[in-house]
Parts: C-alpha cells; sequence; structure tokens
C-alpha cells in the first residue's frame, strides 16, 4: 500500500520555493556560498557534538515527539526520511528505514547535523526556518545536490506562539505531496496538543479556557483549577490568601455552574 497516495488533494497549502521572490532566493545563496561548500559536496561538514545537543534539549519534547514520530514512521512502508530539529536547524532526532539512516550516517548525516541556511542551504528545514511556515523544496531546488532524490516538508513545532523545533518528512520525487503534507500536519497537531498538556502553564490556560464556557469568575477559576490539581481547601485558602470556609463556599457556586455534583465529576469534566 502506497500511503501517500491515497485521498491526495489538489490544493496546495504549503509555500513552495517556486513561488518565493527571486531576490530572496539569491539572497539565500548567497548566504550559503559564503560557507565554501562545494554544492556538489558528498558530506555535509557541520555537525554538533552530542554533549552540547544535550545542554540545550528540552526533555519532555524530545520524549514527546520522538514517540509520535516512531509511530508514524512504522506505518509508512515507503522510502522516508522524518527528522526533528531544535530551533537553530540541528538534528536531535532522525528516523527511517534503517538503510536509509545507516547510508546517511555513512557520509556525516545524522543525530546533530544542522539543517540551517549557512550549513546546508536552501533545503526544506532552512526554508522553514527563514518563513515559519510549512514549506515543501523538491529535487534540485535544494543548494545541496546531495539531496536532489528527495522531497522535503518542513514546519515549526510550537508551544503557543514559541517555536520549539522543525519537524521535516521527505521522500521520493516520485510521492504526493498533498499526502505528505497531510501527515506532517497530523503529526505535528498530535505533538503539540501533547506538549500543551505536558506544559503547566498551556494546561492551566486550556482549562481556563474551557470554564469560560460556564461563566467562572476569576476567583471561581482560581480555586476550581487548584482543586483540579487535588488541593484541598486549606492548601487553596492558604495559595490564595483567603479563608477556608470561602474556598467551600465558592466550590458550591462552581459545582453549581458547571453541573457537577462532586469532585469526582468535576475531575472528569475539567482534567484534560
Amino acid at each position: 500500500m502506497n500511503i501517500f497516495r491515497e485521498g491526495a488533494s489538489s490544493e496546495y497549502s504549503w509555500i513552495r520555493l517556486s513561488t518565493i521572490e527571486t531576490e530572496k532566493i539569491e539572497l539565500w545563496n548567497a548566504t550559503f556560498m559564503k560557507t565554501g561548500i562545494d554544492r556538489d559536496t558528498a558530506t555535509l561538514p557541520f555537525r554538533v557534538a552530542e554533549t552540547e545537543r544535550q545542554e540545550h534539549m528540552d526533555v519532555t519534547l524530545m520524549v514527546v515527539s520522538k514517540e509520535e514520530i516512531n509511530a508514524l514512521s512504522q506505518a509508512i512502508m515507503n522510502p522516508h526520511l522524518i527528522i526533528f530539529t531544535n530551533r537553530n536547524g540541528v538534528a536531535l532526532e532522525f528516523i527511517g528505514p534503517t538503510n536509509i539512516v545507516n547510508k546517511l550516517e555513512a557520509v556525516n548525516v545524522g543525530k546533530g547535523t544542522s539543517f540551517a541556511l549557512e550549513h546546508a542551504g536552501i533545503n526544506a528545514i532552512s526554508l522553514s526556518m527563514q518563513l515559519d511556515a510549512l514549506v515543501a523544496v523538491q529535487g534540485l531546488e535544494h543548494s545541496l545536490t546531495f539531496f536532489s532524490k528527495w522531497s522535503g516538508m518542513c514546519s515549526p513545532v510550537k508551544l503557543g506562539n514559541q517555536i520549539r523545533g522543525y519537524l521535516n518528512l521527505s521522500v521520493s520525487l516520485t510521492e504526493n505531496l498533498c499526502l505528505v503534507a497531510s501527515l506532517l500536519k497530523r503529526l505535528i497537531s498530535d505533538i503539540e496538543s501533547r506538549m500543551m498538556l505536558a506544559d503547566p502553564i498551556s494546561k492551566q490556560a486550556l482549562i481556563y479556557e474551557h470554564f469560560d464556557l460556564f461563566s467562572l469568575t476569576n476567583r471561581e477559576k482560581e480555586i476550581g483549577f487548584g482543586w483540579l490539581q487535588n488541593q484541598s481547601a486549606l492548601q487553596i485558602s492558604l495559595a490564595l490568601g483567603i479563608s477556608e470556609a470561602t474556598v467551600r463556599h465558592t466550590l458550591k457556586k462552581v459545582y453549581s455552574k458547571t453541573k457537577c455534583h462532586d469532585r469526582g465529576g468535576f475531575i472528569k469534566k475539567f482534567m484534560v
């Protein structure tokens, strides 16, 4: 089964290199040429050591992204490569069929490889870094002929409005990019959703949005959120500087507004 050819759409929902102003492309190529790297180089020279990668690694993000990337990779039978990078375009995860990963590793491409413009020229990752968008780069559009047999699609991965990394899905030139885009969007959506639930601030914002549907006041939200975190009425009162009696009285209002009758029902309704 060819997973990239099912239900293909003719609508482009990404930026193609051919639609970008020539002046910008020339400027990007000039930036790359300053490095002195030969367009026909057989290896990528810039690679960050593992110790340096570890210093800047977001552990929660890495766990979430690796689980989701592995699940997708196992479902794809066609030749492919999934690359997850940090905000600087340095590969943190490099996942695909073993023969492809090993072949690339033999020419110094793998975890730690920089796909930033100044190190690898125009590719899907560097283009996404420049445009903060879902992009596609195909074949000889790449600055390096090294990637000329691949089509790459890449998009930022964000928590709120903050970019946390970039996710790239590369496939052979014959594959349908509409399906590639669909798979990549779904993968990123799953990663971003799990990141939000793992981040305390984002989780609170999400629950508060749910509270808004029931017209809870700010104080009711604070107390309701504490209740969801398994805090006692006393703990909530101390944290907010109010009496325990006020906390219990407010909880009754919260239950009434949200149509809940006990803590179990309240948690089941609001805990994400």
